[in-house]
Parts: structure tokens; C-alpha cells; sequence
């Protein structure tokens, strides 16, 4: 069984007024998951993040493009393949009036590290490379203004521990009946970093959330009970934040099914182990991964 990851961590070290501190350690702790829950090998997990030197593993807008064509290309022969973006995520006006007439005329955005000279990734970009693949395929998006982020047909808004919303956004066909995101928040919300209790390590609160929930389940759960917990988590943990679920069918039936031999535990950028219940997080310590302008970048 081959499965394939990519994860993308940016906290944009080149830019001190976009810095953020907790993207590469969702994907450090991303990768611990996917090695140790769900049998993912090292060697199939392209890790893009900005501290790094080499040029092809810098998350820049060719380099994450290109990825992710070059996942859905070889998605034919694969099992699974598993995405996570971290960063700055943002919102523009639909100039180009590309959307489905389902969907409001804007459109999210992912914020590369080289976007002041390259621009930015649009719902649209992703959605074109994306519905081209053949497998089961997860993408978590841990950023704002994600909640429509690959503009999959359906979509789905937490309401309550016992109800939520289901809405056609997007007249797309797409034959692959297992693609699913997950997005941090609603496109109108920002999504926030946490720290442990230390405070001296962050991390994305939708990502360490979507990690508690899987440890909790033991790594075994529908999508729909999945993003449930992760919404009813959060908002114990005192965030606004909604996260999104979107697929391409309306009736979701999979199942998250661990494969590996362990229950993963959280790691920092030196990738020691810091296992964290699900009381090592506190609410309080928040800082937004919200960027300045949202509308007409």
C-alpha cells in the first residue's frame, strides 16, 4: 500500500511583520502522526518549509504548485495521499468571475513564502490540480479565511455536538468520490496559533486540535464524527474558529483507519518528544495567523 504526504509549514522568516512561530511545528508533528498512526514512510513525506536552505524544499508558489501536480499525477498508482498546509491564508475579489455560480465572488487564498514576488495561490489553482486526483486524498488547510479554500462541491458547517449544515457551493464535476478538507475556519474567520504550557511552543490550534481528536478516537474515525470532535474541541478550548469540512459527494461515509503501530505524539523543531493531553494546551496564549489586508490584496 503506497501513500504519499506533503506538508507545508511557512512562518515566514523572511518577513518579521508576517512571522508566525507555530507552521513548521504542525507539520513536524503532522509527520510524526502519519509515520506512526498511519504507516506513512519517511522517505514518501516531501516536507516544504522556510527554514530550510534548499531551494526545492522552500515552500515558494512553483514549488507547492509543482508538488501537488506532481502527487496528482502519480495519484493513479497510490493508496492515499495526505496534505497539510500551515500558514498565512488570506481572501481576494474573483476579478476573473471564476467561480461556480453557487459560491460568492471571492476567493481564498494561500499565502507562499516568495507571494510579493510571485503571487498567490487561489481556491481555483487548487481545485484544478486537486479534482485530477485518482486516490483517497486528505487536505487540511490550517489558515485563514480557508473555510471554501479548494471550492469541492460540498460543504459542510458545524451548528451543533448534534447537527450541521450541508450546502452545494460548487456544480463541478468530480469523479473521485474520496477527496476531503479540512479547513481551520469559516472563509470569514481567522485561525489562531497556541501555545503549550511552557509557552514557549507554538502550534496551529486547528492542527494540535485534528491531532487530539485522531489520539482520542485511537486514530479510528468516520470524517463527519472527526469534524465534529474537532469543532466541539475547540470551542471547549475557547476559540471562535469554525473549522469547514468540504468533500465531493454530499453523503460522506469513510472512515480515518489506523494502520501503523503507534499513537503519535507532539514534537517541536528539535523533534523531541513532547506527548500533550488534551489539557496541554492553553486557550489564552493566542496569536492570529490573520493577514493585514483581506480584501483586494
Amino acid at each position: 500500500m503506497t501513500k504519499k504526504a506533503l506538508l507545508i509549514g511557512i512562518d515566514y522568516f523572511n518577513n518579521p511583520t508576517s512571522q508566525l512561530r507555530g507552521c513548521i511545528n504542525d507539520i513536524n508533528n503532522m509527520r510524526g502522526m502519519l509515520i506512526d498512526a498511519y504507516n506513512y514512510l519517511p522517505a514518501n513525506i516531501t516536507m516544504l518549509r522556510d527554514d530550510v536552505k534548499t531551494p526545492s524544499l522552500q515552500p515558494t508558489f512553483a514549488n507547492i504548485l509543482n508538488n501537488l501536480k506532481s502527487l496528482a499525477l502519480q495519484s493513479s498508482n497510490l493508496n492515499e495521499i495526505w496534505i497539510h498546509y500551515s500558514g498565512h491564508g488570506s481572501q481576494i475579489q474573483d476579478v476573473a468571475n471564476n467561480d461556480s455560480i453557487f459560491r460568492p465572488k471571492i476567493d481564498d487564498l494561500l499565502v507562499p513564502l516568495d507571494y510579493a514576488s510571485a503571487g498567490y495561490i487561489t481556491d481555483i489553482q487548487l481545485l484544478s490540480i486537486i479534482k485530477t486526483i485518482k486516490c483517497r486524498c486528505i487536505l487540511l488547510f490550517d489558515s485563514c479565511n480557508s473555510g471554501t479554500i479548494c471550492a469541492l462541491p460540498w460543504t459542510f458547517n458545524y451548528v451543533s455536538p448534534t447537527q450541521y449544515s450541508r450546502t452545494l457551493i460548487n456544480d463541478v464535476s468530480i469523479e473521485n468520490p474520496n477527496i476531503f478538507v479540512l479547513s481551520g475556519c469559516r472563509d470569514n474567520q481567522t485561525s489562531a496559533d497556541v501555545t503549550n504550557n511552557s509557552g514557549r511552543t507554538y502550534f496551529g490550534a486547528f492542527t494540535n486540535a485534528f491531532l487530539e481528536v485522531l489520539r482520542l478516537n485511537m486514530h479510528n474515525v468516520p470524517f463527519l464524527v472527526l469534524y465534529r470532535d474537532i469543532c466541539v474541541y475547540l470551542s471547549n478550548q475557547g476559540f471562535s474558529q469554525i473549522p469547514v469540512l468540504s468533500t465531493t459527494i454530499g453523503s460522506p461515509t469513510a472512515t480515518i483507519v489506523k494502520s501503523g503501530p503507534h499513537i503519535t505524539s507532539i514534537t517541536n523543531n528539535n523533534a523531541s518528544s513532547t506527548p500533550m493531553s488534551s489539557n496541554g494546551v492553553t486557550a489564552a496564549a493566542v496569536v492570529k495567523k490573520n493577514m493585514r489586508a483581506v480584501i483586494g490584496l
